[in-house]
């Protein structure tokens, strides 16, 4: 097996681009003179110094290698573009950066970036398209191992050369040995750098703990030492990188947008970021490992199946648990279920649920339910927060489960439990969350090109799903259980409480740009009938962005068509809420609340801010420029329809004013169906690409 062209077989697979040559620029190191640069601009090495502290130096090797094994000097559109942005970064105009170590980590951050393109197989700035930026701002998300794919490539590397050793073994596994400079003797330490040439990675991948950890794993196995001394070989998972380590690695790309019209190399030909890389670091910087994220459906079905499990089972597992008859797997499970709904609504760590005690619910069915749950804000509490009745079932069921293991042990803590013969074991649901899914049938996850698979699901997971519910709800999920239990309780208020964790927040922002993102690309790809002001003017600008993708050649595939239709929608400051009956985008602006229907005839009209859902409904939202309306929620403008015709019918109401009420609301309603999701329809048939795995 040959490990030759492996940067190219791990690559992401676009359409090819191929390199062109830059435009020459004549005595471009007379022209580009400074003061903190110590070398001639054309070298493939730069000596920088700090301004007013010329001691103070760093170096910026131009020379760092790209996925298909070439140096970034060899690619000449790239290099051009890197080498722009190292001159002009130092411009007050554009950075504030007078430190010459910074300056060169910034460079650096941009290099790989450009690396990243490269596996992506773009050779220019100038083709970054949104759907690459969205992967990207993933990637650096968790920092350069991420951006590089870079223990990826060197786990599958020593994979292959393990899998050629069994077959032909060599002296070590056939891992390169290091010999000293001078010297043909070879030592008994391994040598990374023919490995990371190998995977075509920059020789200071060296240095990122997986990579390091990987090679160290593979040395010890086969016999060989390294030089860091590192024998055991622990394999971390990727973490979110800090606020400001993510906004460095965004900044260079927000700079080269700024720097379009002062450079002279390809840039990049959209703004990157709509909020600033601030905004964007400040939300997709939050701490948690790097794990994927449940698709929507799948989370929608294990909360559904969650609240089913309580109502359905709770009898049972209670009145089991009274007689000292309670099967373990039965209060596993329900204690999960228990577990998962209570996380979705309080949107608080897997510890902190953990520690919920007897005495944390207050409340009533009248007048509403509150949580006591720990709630991080500057200075650390619990607070109490709204919670929908299911939850208030939920947390009653745990108390009765716990109910004579916290007598025997003298504690209030909700997760124990006793066991028939009489000893307490505590009840650890993280364990339990993948059994759990499985019981209720989770479907199986098959991402595109590759077989279906159960998912595999971490508590930390948990903390988004009440954004996920909220976006998510009526995206086609079956949720009658949480819609019937849901009716009268206000997700707004809690929306309000949880997400005065900062953390919360950016979990919850997080959420929400991804539902921009699945609105767009389900309108781009003909999956979503709408209609509506704001539905026709999206399927508008879609229509014309496939034109303008197919004029330039380049892959018109939903998702990057997608992508840049959420770009559009957030450069006009779209915020998409979704109600039973319609999607509202109404950006929260005054001038937006002059023009939305629901604030006609409001009194505080001039000085309003953004919708008011108190006063909307299908016929106000009707003629409302902000209203995506949508052919699949027709079914609730039916459902209000046949409740109206059926109270207009009865004989109660025969020859009364709320008679002849009810009957012109249904005939308003009736003319809002026929005229609004009648018509509502998919975007006219377009060819599109397909996004290759």
């Amino acid at each position: 097996m040959s490990h030759r062209g492996l940067g190219e077989r791990m690559s992401i697979q676009h359409a090819t681009r191929l390199p062109s040559a830059a435009p020459s620029v004549l005595d471009i190191d007379d022209e580009r003179r400074a003061h903190w640069l110590l070398s001639a601009y054309t070298d493939p090495v730069w000596n920088i110094v700090s301004t007013g502290e010329p001691g103070r130096t760093a170096t910026i090797d131009f020379r760092i290698t790209l996925a298909d094994g070439r140096q970034l000097i060899d690619a000449v559109r790239l290099c051009a573009t890197v080498k722009e942005y190292a001159w002009w970064v130092r411009d007050v105009r554009y950075s504030r950066i007078d430190d010459a170590v910074t300056h060169a980590i910034m460079v650096g951050n941009l290099m790989n970036v450009a690396h990243a393109l490269s596996l992506r197989k773009i050779w220019t700035f100038a083709h970054l398209q949104p759907y690459d930026l969205e992967q990207l701002i993933e990637e650096c998300r968790y920092g350069a191992d991420a951006i590089l794919h870079a223990s990826q490539r060197v786990e599958t590397y020593l994979k292959e050369l393990q899998a050629d050793n069994d077959i032909d073994p060599k002296p070590f596994g056939g891992l390169p040995r290091y010999s000293k400079p001078g010297s043909n003797a070879l030592s008994n330490r391994v040598e990374s750098g023919p490995i990371l040439s190998a995977c075509h990675l920059p020789a200071g991948a060296s240095k990122l703990p997986r990579v390091a950890a990987l090679i160290a794993r593979a040395a010890t196995v086969n016999g060989l030492k390294t030089r860091s001394g590192n024998t055991t070989g622990e394999i971390a998972s990727l973490s979110n990188v800090t606020v400001q380590t993510l906004q460095r690695s965004l900044d260079p790309l927000e700079q080269l947008y700024a720097m379009r019209r002062q450079i002279k190399a390809d840039t990049i030909g959209f703004r990157p970021f709509s909020q600033g890389a601030a905004r964007v670091a400040a939300v997709k910087g939050v701490g948690v490992e790097r794990t994927p994220i449940p698709p929507p459906r799948l989370a929608l079905h294990l909360f559904e199946q969650s609240a089913r499990w309580v109502f359905e089972h709770e009898p049972t597992a209670v009145a089991a648990m009274a007689t000292g008859h309670a099967d373990r797997t039965e209060v596993v499970r329900m204690t999960t279920a228990c577990w998962i709904l209570i996380a979705a609504f309080s949107a608080r760590r897997a510890g902190e649920i953990d520690d919920l005690r007897e005495g944390c619910l207050r409340g009533d069915e009248a007048s509403g339910w509150w949580l006591h749950v720990y709630i991080e804000k500057t200075l650390q509490r619990k607070e109490w927060i709204p919670v929908p009745g299911l939850v208030a079932r939920a947390v009653e069921v745990l108390s009765s489960i716990s109910a004579t293991a916290r007598q025997e042990t003298g504690t209030d803590r909700f997760f124990q439990w006793q066991r028939s013969d009489g000893k307490v074991g505590r009840l650890n649901v993280s364990r339990h969350l993948d059994a759990f899914a499985a019981t209720v049938k989770v479907p199986l996850h098959g991402p595109r090109g590759k077989p279906a698979v159960e998912w595999h699901w971490h508590p930390h997971q948990f903390r988004r799903f009440f954004a996920v519910l909220y976006f998510y709800r009526f995206e086609g999920a079956t949720t009658e259980v949480l819609s019937h239990h849901l009716r009268h309780f206000n997700l707004e208020m809690t929306k309000r409480y949880v997400t005065q964790d900062p953390e919360v927040a950016a979990l919850w922002t997080d959420v929400e740009w991804g539902y921009a993102g699945h609105v767009a690309r389900s309108i781009v790809s003909g999956e979503r009938s709408v209609s509506g002001a704001a539905g026709e003017r999206l399927k508008k600008a879609g229509r014309r962005l496939v034109d303008i993708f197919r004029r330039r050649l380049q892959v018109a595939s939903p998702e990057r068509v997608g992508a840049s239709l959420a770009l559009v929608m957030q450069r006009q400051g779209m915020v998409l809420t979704p109600k039973p009956w319609v999607t509202c985008s109404c950006p929260g602006t005054r001038d937006a609340a002059v023009n939305a229907a629901c604030r006609l005839g409001s009194p505080d009209r001039a000085e309003a801010v953004g919708p008011d859902f108190a006063r909307a409904g299908p016929s106000v939202c009707a003629s409302c420029p902000h209203a995506i309306t949508e052919g699949a929620r027709r079914s609730v403008v039916d459902a209000e329809v046949t409740h109206l015709e059926a109270a207009a019918a009865s004989e109660a109401r025969q020859d009364t004013l709320f008679g002849a009420l009810e009957s012109a609301r249904v005939l308003e309603l009736t003319q809002v169906r026929d005229t609004r999701y009648e018509k509502a329809a998919p975007l006219t048939a377009v060819a599109l690409d397909e996004e290759k795995p």
